[in-house]
């Protein structure tokens, strides 16, 4: 962990001031090595350059220096390089001394997470060695210096007051060696020594070949298996698809440095070791149209825009094993069959952010000609070769869009030779002329909901760095944005790590775009690596106080809303809110009331809309405690509405379509604790008519498709009874599955593929988190902390119900927690009742809604907790939030008083 503690340049000052002390007058010059004979073929990086000074002096007037200079260690190497530069006399004379020499630095593992660099100089026969007399004459005090011989060399040990740690150096006929790493002085000595052993130069001769002496400031000479070392290092997994993968295609570059506006940039040639060079040669796929498919989730991006399919198969992943049985049968069903010729050679691997401890969601488009006509024969496929039974194929619908399954594991890997890992299941559907590929329910519905919402890299300003980063001219593109996949770095990386990572967060995420681009240039392939930063502020803009942008008045005290819905003429958005004389009222995005419709008793459920008469228009669905409700968009109720259940007080209200057919079924839940399910047509269905449980529910019922077990309808008790049952009400899975503790709190449905992968997880009133997958079996229980005996603990779901957290209330206090029980912020507050909303945009846009309902104040927290209004909202019923990716900005819907208050947030 000490990579950044040594930097380059006070290895540098301290290695020339302790090898020209003792070498100036006690040895002399003879032979010449090549500095990188002396640095292992296995190396992490090698950065060779002939202008070291001019490069640091670069490095330090580039905007970002401020950022970086922040850590106490690179602070701490500018203050050593300008002692040095005091020590030689100044007037240039260090940059005199080592211009035109070569210089090495080489990144070395030297344990399982701990990395160190190696120093190589390699001073040419006439080369300036006066700067050493300074250095001589200007020893720093309090140091002194230890020696010992390896292999008959002389090794000296460098030890001052000023150093953590010793430095180790060595003279090999021309060449200084120093490494705060004794062991990296040693290896360089084995290297010189033993010629049979293979070093940086003899195993990589394509890079020297290509690029014998490195021009401008310097090149980078990197090599897949090096970087997978360093990746390895971090992880805690040292298992890494991705990363293996890297490391078994044996890639190698050189890469020019060289420094532009906002970015650090690396152009050279790059080289395929073990087969013939891919073709990359570049097809016409435009980006600028296809990222409208983009979310703006994405936190790693591979773009394939090749001129034919069958470029795909020149790049192999030799780490992938694939099942000979299963590859037989996509060969004689699919390939055989012209599937992967159909497609165009444009394909996007999509990575998007993830949770902490969630597994990553991956979303593969892929072009084709023929989008029916692929689905039809994926849908074959999958109709032979799993066990569906002999009806149609099982499918799902969301967004309008028809979803199937291929439950078989890596099924895009086995049809791509490899490529596009980490589909244990895959869900599939389209849009536009590319098939999608989801690895899990989720997946696939996030990433429609981000499509319909325009909440892509093409509709948003913000993302436009992001689009114009990918080079049009080449067959293979990445993009990794920083910031959001920066929760999975740290999931990832081993605890030491995570710390450093941690703690030097801001400054690290100064740069937040990482791409690299290939393509065809005649006989060689051309590679751009840009690293590019912004130098927005670290600390977070303290709370401010919102503006209203709109208040649209009534004539009584606001009891119920906003709640959203989407006007089916134009798309816009409408609201519809409850007063106090329990009055139902519609009012547009601009202000105007549609219609006014009373009501005998306040709204208790959600506001649906639904497609009743299958026309595209669509229709309101919401119920009071009496009744059942279904109006249009004018305030007429539809015919056979309202509906009542006799004697019974309704609690919860769900909707369910089980095929998008449009043939709804209400799913209700009375005050007696029974459950019922009515058609459209308000007839209640036999087996449903009612169906009891053990108590009155703590959240409304609902209806789960899952892979492998088909469709389930769920019900939670305030007892902490589950229960699970099929559609025709009969009882699964041996339920009610007890959770040993009363419920008031809220679940969340983790989607994953399958009935063991899929969980429901909730929390208990005596706080613990409790997790039943969908075979009925409790995978696993946590207790929470509880503060005191009255302590009240909550799951808040986001509003697309895809993230959550806990929150813990006490008397005086609420604490906020993540899905991995962190915690993420606490705020005082002395409150009875209170209430709480998560509201997600991406894991950076997230609004957590914390509402004192005895004060009647409401408050705004990003999930750092920073408080993103110095004033309360005056209000003690929930807010609606939306987000404007086109104007960066939050758009905050409240009820206070008599009015409908609309407020704008920009970030």
């Amino acid at each position: 962990m000490q990579i950044v503690k040594k930097a380059l340049i006070f290895l540098l000052v301290i290695s020339l001031a302790v090898a020209g002390y003792f070498f100036y007058n006690s040895s002399y010059w003879k032979g010449r090595i090549n500095a990188l004979e002396l640095v292992a073929a296995d190396a992490i990086f090698v950065f060779e350059t002939k202008e070291p000074v001019m490069a640091w002096n670069q490095l330090v007037t580039q905007p970002v220096w401020e950022r970086i200079s922040e850590l106490p260690s690179v602070k701490q190497a500018e203050s050593q390089l300008l002692g040095l530069d005091s020590l030689v006399g100044r007037s240039g004379n260090l940059d005199r001394s080592l211009k035109g020499n070569q210089m090495v630095v080489s990144l070395h593992s030297v344990g399982k997470e701990e990395f160190d660099f190696l120093f190589t100089l390699s001073f040419a026969s006439k080369a300036d060695r006066s700067f050493i007399q300074s250095l001589e004459d200007n020893l720093p005090e309090l140091s002194q210096i230890n020696t010992r011989n390896y292999s008959q060399i002389p090794i000296y040990e460098f030890q001052s007051v000023n150093l953590e740690r010793n430095l180790s150096y060595a003279k090999i006929n021309n060449v200084l060696v120093a490494s705060y790493s004794s062991f990296l002085v040693e290896e360089a000595i084995r290297l010189h020594q033993n010629s049979s052993v293979p070093n940086f130069k003899t195993a990589h001769p394509e890079l020297l070949k290509s690029l014998e002496s490195p021009q401008g400031l310097g090149v980078f000479r990197l090599t897949s298996e090096g970087l997978s070392k360093l990746l390895t290092g971090i992880s805690r997994n040292e298992q890494l698809d991705l990363v293996r993968q890297f490391a078994v295609n044996q890639m190698s570059g050189n890469f020019e440095l060289k420094f532009a506006e906002g970015k650090f940039h690396l152009e050279g040639k790059t080289f395929f070791k073990k087969d013939a060079r891919p073709d990359f040669s570049k097809g016409t796929g435009d980006f600028k149209v296809s990222a409208n498919l983009i979310p703006n989730r994405t936190s790693a991006l591979f773009r394939y825009n090749f001129r034919t399919p069958a470029q795909f198969g020149e790049l192999k992943n030799l780490n992938f094993q694939a099942k000979s049985t299963y590859r037989g049968e996509i060969e004689k069903k699919l390939i055989e069959q012209d599937f992967l010729r159909k497609l165009t050679g444009n394909a996007f691997l999509i990575m998007m952010e993830t949770p902490a401890n969630q597994p990553q969601d991956k979303v593969l488009l892929l072009k084709t000609a023929e989008v029916d006509a692929q689905l039809d024969l994926l849908k074959t496929f999958v109709l032979s070769t799993e066990n569906v039974g002999n009806e149609s194929l099982p499918t799902d619908f969301y967004q309008d869009q028809e979803i199937f399954v291929i439950s078989t594991e890596e099924f895009p890997a086995h049809l791509m030779d490899g490529k596009f890992i980490g589909f244990e299941d895959t869900y599939i559907t389209s849009l536009g002329e590319y098939l999608v590929f989801a690895n899990s329910s989720k997946s696939i519905k996030v990433f429609l909901d981000d499509y319909k919402a325009d909440n892509t890299w093409g509709k948003s300003l913000q993302q436009k760095r992001f689009v114009e980063s990918l080079d049009t001219d080449s067959g293979f593109s990445f993009v990794l944005n920083i910031p959001r996949v920066w929760n999975a770095l740290l999931d990832v990386s081993s605890p030491n790590w995570k710390v450093f990572f941690e703690k030097y967060g801001p400054q690290l995420r100064t740069f937040d775009l990482l791409g690299l681009s290939v393509r065809d240039a005649d006989r060689d392939l051309q590679a751009k690596i840009d690293l590019l930063y912004a130098m927005g502020p670290i600390k977070a803009v303290q709370g401010i106080t919102l503006t209203e942008n709109r208040s649209i008045n009534f004539s009584y005290l606001l009891t119920y809303g906003p709640k959203s819905i989407e006007n089916f003429n134009d798309g816009s958005t409408e609201f519809v809110v409850q007063d106090e004389l329990n009055q139902f009222h519609l009012i547009t995005g601009e202000g105007e009331l549609v219609f006014t419709l009373p009501l005998e008793s306040p709204i208790i459920s959600d506001i649906y809309q639904i497609d009743y008469f299958k026309n595209g228009k669509l229709q309101i669905l919401f119920a009071t405690e009496n009744r059942l409700y279904l109006v249009d968009r004018l305030g007429n109720m539809v015919n056979g509405y309202p509906l009542e259940v006799p004697g019974r007080k309704l609690t919860h209200l769900n909707v369910v379509d089980y095929d998008n057919t449009r043939d709804y079924r209400f799913f209700i839940a009375t005050d007696q604790a029974e459950l019922f399910l009515f058609n459209k047509s308000g007839d209640a269905l036999e087996a449903w008519d009612p169906k009891t449980v053990s108590a009155n529910l703590a959240v409304k019922p609902a209806h789960r498709r899952v892979a492998g077990v088909g469709d389930q309808m769920l019900a939670l008790t305030r007892r902490g009874d589950l229960y699970f049952f099929n559609r025709r009400g009969e009882v699964m899975l041996d339920s009610p599955v007890n959770l040993g503790a009363a419920v008031s709190s809220d679940y969340i449905v983790l989607e994953r593929g399958n009935a063991v992968s899929s969980r429901i997880v909730t929390v208990t009133e005596d706080g613990e988190v409790i997790s039943v997958n969908f075979q009925g079996e409790i995978a696993y229980r946590n207790q929470l902390p509880r503060p005191d005996i009255e302590s009240k603990f909550y799951l808040i779901r986001d509003q697309k119900e895809d993230n959550y957290v806990f929150a813990v209330h006490e008397f005086n206090k609420v604490t906020i927690m993540d899905a991995a029980y962190k915690p993420l912020f606490s705020y005082n507050l002395i409150a009875e009742e209170v209430e709480l909303q998560l509201f997600s945009f991406g894991l950076e846009r997230q609004i957590l809604v914390l509402i004192d309902k005895t004060q009647e104040f409401t408050y705004l927290f990003d999930l750092s907790g920073q408080m993103l209004n110095t004033l309360p909202i005056s209000t003690k019923t929930p807010l609606d939030i939306k987000y404007s990716s086109s104007q960066n900005e939050y758009r905050i819907f409240a009820s206070s008083g008599n009015s409908l208050l609309e407020y704008r947030l920009p970030l």
